[in-house]
């Protein structure tokens, strides 16, 4: 069984957002998304270390990249 890979796009873009943001109280709502997305993929059955891989997987990047420029996020 794999992590869906809209799931994983979507924690990229959480991760990458989170990063982006400034503020104290922004930073507060990215680190929630993050949060939500972790739960849902543990929710799944997969661990620290698949969600550790997601942010090393480069191919995963480049699709990422993509997809982020194809829908305007």
């Amino acid at each position: 069984m794999h992590i869906p890979e809209k799931l994983k796009l979507e924690y990229l873009l959480a991760l990458d957002n989170h990063i982006e943001t400034a503020g104290k109280k922004n930073k507060e709502v990215t680190m929630k998304k993050i949060f939500e997305i972790t739960k849902e993929i543990a929710d799944l059955g997969f661990g620290e270390n698949d969600i550790h891989d997601i942010a090393k997987d480069e191919e995963l990047y480049l699709k990422y990249e993509q997809w982020r420029k194809d829908n305007d996020l």
